[in-house]
């Protein structure tokens, strides 16, 4: 068998799991929406209710009924649970087109009719309750936790194994979120057959997957990665390709404009604009100061037993600063507790100065596995990540973020290279992306790799990701 013999380059037939059905994403949030609902209704029931006077109590009954009824009735209408697994922003637009249609349906009849006027404005108050409720849980449960199923991602072929393929297999893996992941690429570059490209075999040519069904049966739907280079046979390609829906990627440089399809009597066009600023970064810095501060406030007991327990175990102060990279010419003061003894920058020199193997660990990931310099109590600090509360702090100033790249010491910044253009345009962050996907155990420049990737994609999925991960490595003390 040869190279050029397609039939012949990969046995995929492994690869393929087990998924959820088309439906299953609007079932999982029907259900889902159900409970939540329910929930709401018992607690209205429960803590309400026996407060109202009789005749109120069955004003009170009807409003619930109408307003919790109309959540998945008006969400029905509007398409919500029949989107796709990476359509949460569309869901959130229709949530809130859905909500402004069931406030002016129920506040038009408020305004005609005084003498019901309590039972609208409650059921209206009961509805929108819902809608928020019903949008969280589906942030909250699905887009955060069930994205960790094999299952939840529909597996994809992408036609197309060149940069602009590899990059987008490469964020399909990192971004569960989106809910797809790849499964094989199709390409007519006959080189590229028994090899791989960002870890997703090469299966053949496209023609392979019309002639093979064993191969369309890998897969839900495809994803043509450079459609803008193939675009005279793009019509030709979609038809002969053996899935019902097909994804055409226009091209790099396009992330920034919001686009929407139209048929000009049989040809397909695009019409774009500049998508307008989202304003998450004034709502993430909102959310950085209300957080830090209230976790100050809630976590001051365990930090003063903490700063003590440092005190008793080691010679030297409970607080540790360390001058950190902010971007451009900037440095602030980092702050932890401190973890080591005192001198431990001299320590450090001294020890890798005599001991090649250290030498060599310390030059790939920065870090010691097990570091001489570390006290005891610092150990269970590292482990815990508790060491790093009191840069909540820095988050509270502006010096830091929740989330985001990792705060670099400046003598680093050599080795990042010129990713620092890209990193040093957002804060660094208490947690990140790095820290959650590996941490101690990625090298350097695996963690420099993954802080351009995050400031790349950066919003408010990505971020709900990581702190979703970062409660679960907490809960798991799998720290430093």
């Amino acid at each position: 068998m040869s190279k050029s013999d397609p039939e012949a380059i990969f046995d995929l037939a492994p690869v393929k799991k087990a998924t959820l059905p088309p439906f299953g994403l609007g079932l999982v949030l029907a259900v889902s929406d159900g409970l939540v609902l329910a929930l709401l209704g018992w607690t209205f029931a429960s803590l309400v209710l026996p407060m109202a006077e009789p005749l109120a109590d069955d004003l009170a009954r009807r409003a619930l009924v109408t307003g919790l009824m109309l959540v998945p009735l008006v969400k029905s209408i509007f398409g919500i649970y029949s989107l796709g697994r990476c359509d949460l922003m569309e869901r959130g637009r229709r949530t809130l087109q859905g909500a402004l249609l069931c406030s002016a349906a129920l506040l038009v009849p408020y305004i005609a009719t005084e003498e019901m006027a309590a039972f609208f404005i409650l059921a209206l108050a009961l509805a929108l309750t819902g809608f928020l409720a019903t949008f969280l849980a589906d942030l909250l449960i699905v887009q955060s936790v069930l994205v960790g199923l094999p299952q939840w991602r529909t597996p994809v072929v992408i036609i197309g194994a060149g940069r602009q393929g590899a990059a987008l297999a490469e964020k399909l893996h990192r971004l569960p979120w989106l809910g797809m992941r790849p499964v094989c690429f199709f390409d007519e570059d006959e080189t590229l057959w028994h090899n791989t490209v960002a870890g997703v075999p090469v299966a053949g040519p496209v023609s392979l997957l019309k002639s093979s069904p064993a191969y369309a049966g890998l897969a839900h739907t495809a994803i043509i990665a450079e459609a803008g280079r193939n675009a005279a046979a793009l019509g030709d390609m979609v038809r002969q390709l053996p899935f019902r829906q097909v994804y055409c990627v226009v091209g790099e440089g396009t992330g920034g404009l919001e686009a929407q399809c139209h048929d000009f009597n049989g040809v397909l066009a695009l019409r774009v604009g500049k998508r307008q600023p989202s304003g998450y970064a004034a709502l993430r810095r909102t959310f950085d100061v209300a957080l830090s501060g209230t976790l100050l406030l809630l976590l001051a007991p365990l930090m003063g037993f903490i700063a003590l327990a440092i005190r008793l175990d080691s010679a030297g102060p409970a607080l540790f600063r360390q001058e950190r990279w902010a971007g451009g010419n900037r440095t602030f003061g980092c702050l932890k507790f401190r973890t080591m003894h005192l001198n431990a920058e001299a320590h450090l020199m001294r020890i890798l100065e005599s001991d090649p193997v250290l030498r060599a660990e310390y030059a790939t990931y920065h870090k010691l596995t097990v570091d001489p310099r570390i006290t005891r109590v610092g150990r269970l600090l590292r482990k815990t990540s508790l060491d790093e509360l009191p840069q909540l702090w820095n988050v509270l100033v502006g010096q830091m973020s929740l989330i985001g790249p990792r705060a670099y010491i400046p003598r680093e910044l050599p080795e990042v290279g010129e990713a620092a253009a890209v990193i040093g345009t957002v804060r660094p962050g208490l947690t990140g992306y790095w820290q959650v996907s590996g941490r101690h155990r990625t090298t350097f420049q695996e963690r420099v790799a993954m802080d351009v990737f995050y400031v790349q994609n950066t919003g408010l999925l990505f971020d709900l990701y990581i702190l979703v991960k970062t409660a679960f490595l907490l809960a798991k003390a799998d720290g430093s």
